[in-house]
């Protein structure tokens, strides 16, 4: 029996490796394939994620700010702005409502949204909503404090029996002075930085609602705005 000789024997090792090579170059023009889709998803994600962060950031920013659709102050709510707040305002307070999927809740329950978020970037804020109130005070004896941030009031006077209001004063300031005697409704303008105690100068002793002190009297509720935006 002949022995086969060294070139047949290259050749059927080279034949017999062409297959090996052929899946080989296959394997990894799949595995670059799906290196290169992975890796555009990866920068595609990681792209919209700062975009989002940046957005829900910034609205909830928008949203608890002093010049914003919702807040008097910076981050308290003022209630009947928070109860009038739905899609339209949402989108015309924030432009990136128009193209991304947002929403907002306050203590839980929703108050506006553009779309449906599924997920996204949540954003959270603590904050106060006030209601706006009014109270009334009579003097005890012949003065009445007003608490702190209290920018304004209403004064009513109108005695009943002998006595003459000439002046109110606030601590050394004068807000109201006749020296024949004051009577009727004044509002004065308070500094809202401390309380306030007002004084009345009178001949005479002042009786039961012969004064009255009017004043807003906001409360004030603890809440958790939710802001989430989903590119």
């Amino acid at each position: 029996m002949k022995t086969p000789s060294k070139g047949l024997k290259t050749t059927v090792r080279a034949q017999s490796t062409l297959p090996a090579v052929a899946v080989a170059l296959v394997l990894l023009t799949v595995v670059t394939a799906l290196g290169l889709g992975m890796a555009d998803a990866a920068i595609a994600g990681a792209d919209r994620t700062p975009d989002e962060r940046r957005t829900a950031a910034a609205t909830a920013a928008l949203l608890v700010d002093a010049d914003g659709p919702l807040a008097d102050r910076a981050n308290v709510l003022n209630r009947s702005r928070v109860a009038a707040f739905d899609e339209a305002a949402l989108r015309a307070a924030v432009p990136p409502a128009r193209e991304y999927a947002v929403s907002v809740e306050l203590a839980g329950e929703s108050l506006a949204r553009s779309g449906d978020p599924v997920g996204g970037t949540t954003i959270r804020r603590l904050v106060l909503v006030e209601r706006s109130g009014r109270e009334t005070l009579s003097p005890d004896g012949s003065t009445v404090t007003l608490p702190r941030r209290t920018d304004g009031a209403t004064v009513t006077i109108a005695p009943t029996g002998g006595a003459t209001v000439r002046t109110v004063r606030a601590g050394d300031r004068v807000l109201l002075h006749n020296d024949s005697g004051l009577r009727g409704t004044f509002a004065v303008e308070l500094v809202p930085y401390e309380p306030t105690r007002l004084r009345f100068e009178t001949v005479g002793a002042l009786s039961d609602g012969d004064v009255t002190v009017t004043y807003d009297a906001p409360q004030a509720t603890k809440a958790t705005l939710v802001v989430t935006v989903d590119g």
